[in-house]
């Protein structure tokens, strides 16, 4: 699968693990990223030092703005795992695309119960927008939240992800895998359960149902266990 991602990495470790995921798993082949949600030279910096450490140097790293439909055109996929401010100026020339965003239900997350996931709370409209015009694979916080490390598995993979040690170290939160469930799913890896659900976007960036909303295929549930034990060995077989 050839692959653009577009990720607000930077922040929490799961976009960097993401990346470097992409970078290591067989079936991928990583031709893009492009970085959103704010302090863009920043966090176009540390995509390229993840990606330089994987030796994936060819890959271009690019701030949002400078994203053009353009550079989709010979790609098979795009992963979406930050606002979606980017993507909504693309639409529709995109190809098949998965979102890691939005929450279809009340869920306990960093202390809090969230009914309005980040990604979609940092730019509601463009989260309504590509909902509205684009048939895809929504990946929502109320599954992946469950992505949760414990102590072990955290030390294991700041091991075979040495690129994304120092920013799962600094993280002080739990480290849940939210956006490299999504990869996992954009990949139909059998860790995820996939329903049709007809979906919108609020103003507030909230997921709700709606009987003349857009049909879309959503990750209802997820074999979390599976799931992260994936995760680990593409990233510990790659260093191998």
């Amino acid at each position: 699968m050839r692959l653009w991602v577009d990720t607000d990495v930077g922040t929490n470790p799961d976009d960097a693990i993401a990346l470097l995921l992409a970078c290591a798993h067989p079936a991928v082949e990583l031709v893009g990223v492009s970085t959103t949600g704010g302090d863009l030279g920043r966090r176009t910096a540390v995509a390229r030092a993840l990606l330089d450490a994987t030796g994936a140097h060819d890959v271009p790293a690019i701030t949002g703005p400078d994203l053009d439909a353009s550079m989709l055109v010979d790609v098979d996929a795009l992963l979406a795992i930050g606002p979606l401010t980017n993507i909504a100026r693309v639409v529709p020339a995109l190809p098949e695309t998965t979102v890691m965003g939005g929450a279809l239900a009340p869920v306990d997350h960093r202390g809090a119960t969230r009914h309005v996931e980040s990604n979609f709370a940092a730019d509601p409209r463009a989260a309504a927008a590509v909902l509205a015009e684009l048939d895809l694979l929504l990946v929502p916080l109320d599954v992946t939240a469950r992505m949760r490390l414990d102590d072990a598995t955290r030390a294991r993979l700041a091991q075979v992800a040495p690129a994304a040690s120092e920013e799962i170290a600094r993280w002080r939160d739990p480290v849940c895998l939210h956006d490299p469930l999504a990869l996992l799913a954009a990949l139909g890896e059998p860790v995820v359960r996939i329903v049709e659900r007809r979906v919108a976007v609020d103003g507030d960036g909230r997921v709700v149902r709606r009987a003349d909303a857009r049909v879309q295929r959503v990750v209802e549930d997820a074999d979390v266990e599976a799931a992260i034990e994936r995760i680990v060995s593409v990233l510990a077989d790659a260093r191998r």
